[in-house]
């Protein structure tokens, strides 16, 4: 089997895994998303919403991947990879989203908590990809000084990297699992992802500054980053803003809209010329 078709099983394997998965909660909840569908106003507004942006992520996923495979030779760490298993498992994350927002209404706490930490943990591996990139970007920049001249060895600084995504994503799972309540989940989400959209939003800037990343544009990646950021950091305003259903939408509507100008900041290419 050549590298090409083994990644292609690992992203069937993926996809299989998550629509079983994800079938089965649904499956489970079935009457307590029928009565929401039924009682809840605005439920069938926030689903169609949802599902319209799963079906143009998806597309976005299917080009990123294709683009991956079109290359001569494919490595878990090119950008297209990155990009693609970013689009993919934040799929995953919208159906738990979808799922979440249909049963909210109708579910015990305790149902309510696992649901929680079962996107949290869907989350962790959405940023999973960007996060690896980061570090990547952070580490060759503390390589240029003489103070980390050992970083210099590029086997070295893949080994920093891994050692420090794996203590980063240990922390969280462990954070997750023991939290007690939706209270303590609800903190601790931020807590993780907010300054991983920073440090995602930095890379790009870095990138520009630097010309480096001629695949991708890091100037409308930078803003669109940063622009998730706030969005992220706006949602619990929009919540006591809006009634839940019109906050679901037009927080899906401002995610949709970012998570289009990340695919252009993919799709189009920077100004700047490399040697």
């Amino acid at each position: 089997m050549t590298k090409k078709q083994l990644f292609k099983c690992l992203i069937i394997v993926i996809i299989i895994t998550g629509i079983i998965s994800i079938f089965t909660l649904f499956t489970i909840y079935t009457s307590e998303i029928n009565r929401s569908l039924t009682n809840v106003e605005g439920a069938w507004a926030s689903l169609f919403i949802i599902l319209f942006r799963i079906a143009i992520l998806s597309g976005m996923t299917f080009y990123v991947f294709q683009k991956w495979f079109k290359q001569e030779a494919q490595y878990l760490s090119d950008l297209p990879s990155l990009f693609g298993f970013f689009f993919l498992f934040l799929i995953f994350g919208k159906f738990l989203d979808m799922l979440f927002y249909l049963t909210y209404f109708t579910l015990e706490d305790d149902e309510v908590l696992l649901l929680l930490k079962v996107h949290f943990f869907i989350a962790i591996l959405t940023l999973f990809p960007m996060i690896y990139l980061s570090l990547g970007m952070i580490l060759y920049y503390f390589s240029l000084k003489n103070k980390y001249k050992k970083l210099n060895n590029e086997k070295y600084r893949n080994k920093v990297r891994m050692t420090i995504i794996v203590i980063i994503t240990l922390t969280e799972i462990i954070a997750i699992i023991l939290a007690p309540n939706t209270v303590i989940v609800g903190i601790l989400l931020p807590c993780f992802v907010l300054p991983s959209l920073l440090t995602i939003a930095w890379l790009f800037a870095f990138a520009h500054k630097n010309k480096a990343l001629p695949q991708v544009n890091p100037l409308i990646l930078t803003f669109t980053f940063i622009a998730y950021l706030i969005s992220q950091i706006m949602r619990p305003l929009f919540q006591n803003i809006f009634d839940p259903a019109l906050y679901i939408i037009v927080s899906e509507i401002i995610d949709l809209i970012i998570f289009a100008f990340i695919f252009l900041g993919f799709y189009l290419k920077p100004h700047y010329k490399t040697d």
